[in-house]
């Protein structure tokens, strides 16, 4: 092989590995269908064990249309909570019963909505706040800092967030109104 082959094969090798700890990195394409999405748990760990596991086993029998939207304290609160998490899948319990938490915490300072990510109004919502993901918006926003660190309250539990940093976010924010 000839140096200029040698460099070629070294190129095209590091792009390779930046290609791959790409998707390890991301874990899926921003154009995965929703079911797709939930295929793929298995393979991406978080704290609160995988897909597999009893904490995010689906539902046996799961409603059709997903599981009704659940609606807590009353609109125009100091603080707005709005979740999409995939309750069919058995998904993100930790999440919801942080967000629940904070909200049993605050009852007159917080409104929480949670919708099933794979029920008609949390598809209709996912859709107009930019995709198909599990999500919690906190006064619009998703992306917070917490005690000097990034938090991302996106994707899954364990990833760019665990489920514990829910109820200081929530007390930050009540402290910024």
């Amino acid at each position: 092989m000839s140096s200029g082959e040698k460099k070629i094969a070294i190129v095209l090798v590091a792009i390779l590995v930046v290609l791959v700890a790409a998707y390890a990195v991301t874990g899926r394409s921003a154009k995965t269908e929703p079911n797709d999405y939930m295929a793929q748990m298995p393979a991406m760990p978080t704290s609160a064990g995988g897909a597999g596991s009893a904490v995010c086993a689906p539902m046996a029998d799961p409603p059709a249309g997903g599981v009704p939207t659940q609606e807590f304290g009353a609109e125009g609160a100091k603080v707005e909570i709005v979740a999409a998490l995939p309750i069919t899948h058995g998904c993100h319990v930790q999440t919801e019963a942080e967000l629940k938490k904070a909200y049993e915490k605050h009852p007159d300072d917080v409104h929480l909505v949670i919708y099933d990510l794979f029920g008609k109004e949390g598809q209709e919502y996912v859709r107009a706040h930019g995709g198909q993901r599990a999500v919690v918006f906190i006064d619009g926003a998703s992306s917070f800092q917490l005690e000097g660190r990034a938090v991302k309250l996106e994707f899954l539990e364990g990833g760019s967030y665990v489920p514990a940093d829910i109820v200081p976010i929530v007390e930050a924010e009540l402290a910024k109104s």
